[in-house]
């Protein structure tokens, strides 16, 4: 008779060698597979983005087709933007001076540039939840890479910043207000504020065509973060613990990496860290992800 617990010897010890190299550090077909998946899917979403990228002309005429469509027929056209975008800073600018106490000459200026930065990050987010939505009847008739739709609500979002933009120079004029070197700095701001722009927006346009709710919570979401994102009050305003809070909102730093070069500061250290960050693992979180779920949008259209 045979004892079994003999043949039980390599389970009960935990770990089978074989050729001295241990069962655990072998790697499984199932690991092999699920990596060489993942692997597979990010090249189809970077395929997919350059693909979009490849096709701007498209994504550039639906953009400025949004725009003009919008106030087509209208005496002013597209300046309709800038006008109601200075009225609102002038009326909450001299608004909420009063309630802080702050000198209004140098809170507008302020006001003025987080206003028009804070309209670029929130209408970016809140754009892209209906990026494939909205476009419905385009992708069940024709194959467009998905990225494209993405780009077409940043080319939007920028064009209507461009008209906005108007308005900080004419303020700056107005209080003798100047810029400095720090200015150099708005390229590295704009291009961090593009790069997670997308890959968020990408990511909302894919999760808000199967869940069709989510729109309306980012919405939500985006209207409290206003509160508590530096656009109507300077940070100096809060408490040393206020501010060391604050800075950990991505929000905060995006808009900062905006703001401060164009009021003449440079950004921190810790902005333009959390900025680059985010960028570099929200791409390499977007690319598998992307590739796997973006084509099936169509189906949940």
């Amino acid at each position: 008779m045979f004892d079994r617990s003999l043949n039980q010897g390599p389970r009960r010890s935990g770990m089978l060698h074989v050729g001295g190299q241990g069962l655990a550090d072998i790697e499984t077909p199932s690991q092999r597979s699920r990596t060489s998946g993942v692997l597979q899917a990010g090249g189809q979403g970077l395929a997919d983005i350059s693909e979009g990228l490849a096709k701007w002309r498209i994504w550039w005429m639906f953009a400025w087709n949004d725009v003009r469509r919008r106030y087509r027929r209208s005496g002013l056209g597209q300046f309709w933007l800038t006008l109601s975008m200075a009225a609102t800073i002038g009326g909450l600018g001299l608004v909420y001076s009063s309630l802080f106490h702050t000198d209004v000459t140098k809170y507008l200026p302020y006001v003025s540039v987080t206003f028009v930065g804070w309209a670029v990050i929130s209408t970016l987010v809140v754009d892209s939840c209906t990026a494939f939505t909205e476009n419905e009847n385009l992708l069940r008739h024709v194959y467009l890479p998905r990225s494209l739709l993405v780009f077409r609500v940043m080319a939007r979002t920028f064009v209507v910043a461009a008209h906005n933009l108007l308005i900080i120079p004419i303020v700056f004029a107005f209080f003798h207000v100047g810029v400095n070197a720090n200015i150099l700095w708005l390229p590295v701001g704009i291009l961090l504020v593009v790069v997670n722009g997308f890959w968020f927006g990408f990511f909302l346009a894919v999760v808000c065509a199967r869940f069709r709710d989510v729109p309306q919570i980012v919405t939500s979401i985006m209207q409290v973060v206003f509160f508590i994102t530096p656009v109507m009050f300077q940070p100096e305003q809060l408490s040393q613990r206020g501010i060391s809070v604050l800075w950990w909102s991505p929000f905060a730093s995006l808009l900062e990496v905006f703001s401060a070069p164009i009021l003449g500061s440079r950004p921190s250290d810790l902005a333009l860290i959390m900025c680059a960050t985010m960028a570099a693992v929200g791409f390499l979180l977007l690319l598998p992800f992307a590739g796997r779920y973006a084509p099936r949008a169509v189906y949940w259209l």
